[in-house]
């Protein structure tokens, strides 16, 4: 999830549901939020000052083996492609895409890590 105030709406989610968050120092200015329920990841809550110009809102995130394939289908298929990247999220270097379905609603393919045994 990409919010301006990732605080307050971590706060929500605590109090909500009863979660746990973890901070993350994004840089000198930004921090953004795991949302854990017991040792597990539930959600990020990210701060939107790291990524301008993205989605707001929630953005799912789907891991796709086929990296290059999985992009080069995205405008065939009647989507679009918003930006790509990599970040050091499981690994360094990982590349991710984040894509605009044909509905206009985003999605996030992250690249699975090939040396993750299945």
């Amino acid at each position: 999830m990409i919010v301006d105030k990732p605080e307050e709406t971590s706060l929500f989610y605590e109090k909500v549901f009863g979660f746990e968050r973890e901070a993350l120092q994004e840089d000198e200015d930004h921090t953004s939020f795991f949302v854990k329920d017991g040792n597990e990841n539930v959600l990020g809550i990210c701060d939107a000052g790291v990524f301008p110009n993205w989605v707001s809102g929630w953005l799912p995130y789907i891991d796709v083996e086929d990296f290059e394939y999985s992009v080069a289908q995205i405008e065939s298929s009647g989507g679009s492609i918003h930006t790509q990247m990599k970040m050091n999220f499981n690994w360094e270097g990982q590349r991710f895409c984040l894509a605009i379905d044909p509905s206009g609603a985003p999605v996030m393919l992250c690249e699975s890590n090939p040396n993750e045994e299945s």
